[in-house]
């Protein structure tokens, strides 16, 4: 167990540094302090422990920083955004084929900009020509923008990227090979004798068989049809298609069986060994086909020195040395989802084989269930453990829950290890004798065939799978408990008893009482503060400023400027947003004035923000400076917008920006703050706060559509900007006006608001007045509440 606490331990550092932005050198002297007080400590067990967790909590932090520090002059990533570059280095993996072109990687090695060429290193991602000829070890000249990885909503592809090593991408590039055979010789073979086999695969077999096949046995999915792919994902079957740790195991016992009889048991398994790397490379070492190999060379090293390999333990230590390597690959999704699945099959699979053989016991007799659960062990109670164990991630990352997966994995486990064994043989033997190699192919067509049509026809039933929402700390909290619920269910019986002995005698009826009325608390506010499936629109109560806070139906949060008062934005962030949540999807700041950003750095202190759109002006204020500061130190991506940029959101919420027509090349030219149009099905709002009269004339000579139900009165509601002609063009069903309390300007002017009360048939919602205002709408119907 002291295993799994360091290791715990040092994944909390690794988690912590990602949001605690605490310098490298404070997590070092963090470090060397708790190993001064573990050795201090040393006779005393569990101070001792104690402390040495601490130690890889602030190694893992500082490990974290580390990885994630920006790069440097001599980093091929510094680079980004500085024009048209000609790159020269050596391309390190096979080229990815895909529809428009294909995808290199490409180790730089030299930079040249203008006249002027420098040494630099890092890895660039390269969208080349797609029907060029490359191949590893390529030694190539790439021109063209390098740009820093997009953006999208709900994945960040620059993250994606960054947990490889790669900062910057080039599109649409200029490519020249220059020279062959820089890679290593060994690799170049392995990737060939690769390429050849899949090559093999497609001339044997039709789609979408070959692709299949390609997939399960060479890890390239490219080539899978979408509507197989989609089949899969609504049958929760999708991990049969990538690499994992069943192809593994199938791979040491195919070359312990081979080579054990002829060169014993220890010259066999270093071998083993040795193949069981080859094949983590040969199918591309995606992250949870190296924790995969990890645990099984681990666990074959331990056979050899006559150790018994824990599973927990084994997964523990092969997470370490992974995180070790690269502490980014702790949020790939495929080593997260390979590590719940591995853990689900130590904490649950026993018990459910025992569940099912006692449920079989009921239908027949005691050997027959016991031969019938060995049968059924792999199909259901180990694809149900995996599949408890991955669920809170399956639907915070792919948000959709299949009804029919347990059929599904029933019906089409048993047969993978066919679909290995004819397929590997198919692909071998069609490398050395195409007639032989035809001949596994039609035998491992009919295994193929039979997992597409059973995963098919389950994926055509109306009810196999529905989309579910889950927030992130949702998915963790659910995940924790699990692993608790599977630690406990690990102890020995009589430990278990003893544990829970002392749990009934130190917990009293009323802390029980007090505890499940907290927790009821709780759940029923997670409850109530989850996302309803309506647009929600706030325009925050923070004094004489103007911010306004979005939720979009799925939950994502868009917040447009933040006032003057640091405070006041809290408080009022704070009242509407749920207390477990700190995370922005889009800042957006219309302008960098300080009556409009002064409270954002504050903010951004206590919350993490993903994207931050601007109007492209540079704020020369030490405000707007501490600003970006914040937001480039959470690695946030930021946009310069104008007319015509669209954030829109996968649940149909869309943000135009409507002005200015152009980024403003002077700091200081004035009427060119955001004018954005908000819509959701036929609800709109028009959100103009910044504008002056220059704007207000400039967004009514582009002659756009300006019709919204909502109107935000631009200038706290003077007289100058919110003009008849710019309320003509919106007739606003309602309108709202950001304004503090007790300022002396004499705004909102009297006479806007009669116009606007004339037009809308109601009064104007004053922040001053009425406290934060809410709207609410399906897309269809539109819902007011006030704070006071």
């Amino acid at each position: 167990m002291t295993l799994l606490y360091l290791v715990a331990a040092w994944i909390a550092g690794l988690v912590a540094a990602s949001s605690a932005h605490a310098s490298t050198g404070l997590w070092l002297l963090l470090t060397l302090l708790c190993s001064s007080l573990a050795l201090v400590a040393r006779s005393d067990r569990r101070w001792r422990l104690a402390f040495v967790c601490g130690m890889f909590f602030a190694a893992g932090a500082a490990r974290s920083n580390l990885a994630l520090r920006e790069p440097g002059p001599d980093h091929v990533g510094y680079y980004t955004g500085s024009g048209y570059v000609t790159l020269a280095g050596t391309v390190t993996r096979p080229p990815d084929p895909r529809d428009t072109y294909t995808a290199l990687r490409v180790d730089v090695d030299t930079l040249t900009s203008g006249s002027e060429t420098r040494t630099v290193d890092g890895t660039v991602l390269v969208q080349a020509p797609r029907y060029g000829e490359y191949r590893y070890g390529d030694h190539v000249s790439v021109g063209g923008m390098l740009l820093t990885p997009p953006e999208f909503d709900g994945f960040s592809y620059r993250d994606y990227l960054a947990r490889q090593g790669i900062r910057a991408m080039i599109q649409n590039a200029q490519v020249s090979v220059l020279d062959h055979g820089h890679g290593l010789p060994w690799l170049s073979v392995l990737y060939d004798i690769r390429a050849r086999a899949g090559r093999a695969i497609d001339q044997q077999l039709p789609s979408p068989q070959a692709p299949l096949l390609s997939g399960i046995l060479l890890g390239d999915e490219s080539s899978i049809p979408d509507d197989v792919q989609t089949a899969f994902q609504r049958t929760g079957t999708a991990h049969i298609v990538a690499i994992s740790g069943s192809n593994i195991v199938i791979v040491i016992g195919v070359l312990m069986g081979l080579l054990q009889p002829s060169l014993g048991r220890r010259r066999a398994a270093w071998i083993t060994l040795i193949g069981v790397a080859a094949y983590t490379v040969f199918v591309g070492a995606a992250a949870s086909v190296v924790r995969a190999a990890a645990m099984g060379g681990l666990a074959i090293f331990a056979a050899q020195t006559g150790r018994r390999a824990h599973g927990l333990t084994t997964l523990a230590f092969a997470a370490w040395l992974m995180t070790l390597w690269n502490p980014q690959v702790l949020w790939d999704v495929g080593f997260q989802l390979s590590v719940a699945a591995t853990a689900g099959l130590v904490f649950f699979s026993h018990g459910f084989e025992r569940a099912l053989e006692a449920a079989l016991a009921r239908l027949f007799a005691a050997d027959t269930a016991r031969q019938i659960t060995r049968w059924l062990s792999e199909p259901i109670a180990v694809s149900l453990a995996a599949q408890v164990a991955t669920l809170p991630l399956i639907l915070l990352y792919f948000g959709q829950l299949s009804l029919v997966s347990l059929i599904a994995n029933a019906l089409i486990v048993p047969l993978q290890p066919y679909v290995m064994l004819a397929g590997g043989l198919a692909a071998i033997a069609g490398l050395i004798l195409p007639v032989l190699g035809q001949a596994f192919a039609w035998i491992a067509w009919i295994p193929l065939t039979l997992t597409i049509e059973i995963v098919r026809g389950l994926a055509d039933l109306d009810w196999a799978s529905f989309a579910v929402t889950i927030t992130p700390n949702a998915a963790w909290i659910v995940t924790g408990l699990l692993a608790a619920a599977g630690l406990i269910g690990l102890l020995h019986p009589d430990d278990r008893a003893e544990l829970f002995a002392q749990f009934r005698q130190r917990v009293t009826t009323y802390s029980v009482a007090v505890a499940g009325a907290i927790l009821a608390v709780l759940i029923w506010t997670v409850a109530l503060q989850m996302p309803d499936g309506k647009l929600h629109v706030w325009y925050l109560d923070v004094g004489h400023g103007n911010a306004m806070l979005i939720q979009t139906p799925e939950g994502a949060k868009i917040l447009v400027n933040g006032g003057p008062n640091p405070t006041e934005l809290r408080r009022a962030v704070g009242d509407v947003l749920p207390f477990w949540d700190h995370t922005l999807d889009v800042l957006i700041v219309t302008e960098p004035s300080p009556a409009e950003v002064s409270a954002l750095p504050s903010l951004l202190d206590s919350y993490t923000v993903h994207t931050v759109v601007t109007n492209g002006q540079d704020g020369a204020t030490d405000t707007y400076q501490a600003l970006m500061q914040r937001w480039e130190s959470q690695q946030a991506q930021s946009v310069a917008a104008s007319a015509g940029y669209i954030i829109r959101t996968d649940d149909g919420v869309q943000i135009e920006v409507l002005h200015p027509a152009a980024i403003p090349q002077d700091a200081g030219i004035s009427g060119v703050a955001l004018a954005l149009r908000l819509t959701y099905g036929d609800a709109s709002f028009l959100i103009a706060p910044d504008l002056d009269t220059e704007g207000v004339d400039a967004l009514l000579a582009s002659n756009q559509f300006l019709g919204s139900t909502v109107l935000t009165l631009a200038g706290h509601g003077d007289d100058n900007t919110n003009t008849p002609e710019l309320l003509a063009k919106t007739s606003p069903q309602a309108a709202v006006v950001m304004v503090g309390a007790g300022q002396r300007s004499g705004l909102p002017d009297a006479g806007v608001l009669a116009d606007v009360e004339a037009l809308t048939g109601q009064p104007v919602y004053r922040t001053d007045q009425d406290g934060t205002v809410e709207f609410v709408t399906d897309g269809a119907s539109l819902s007011i509440y006030t704070l006071r």
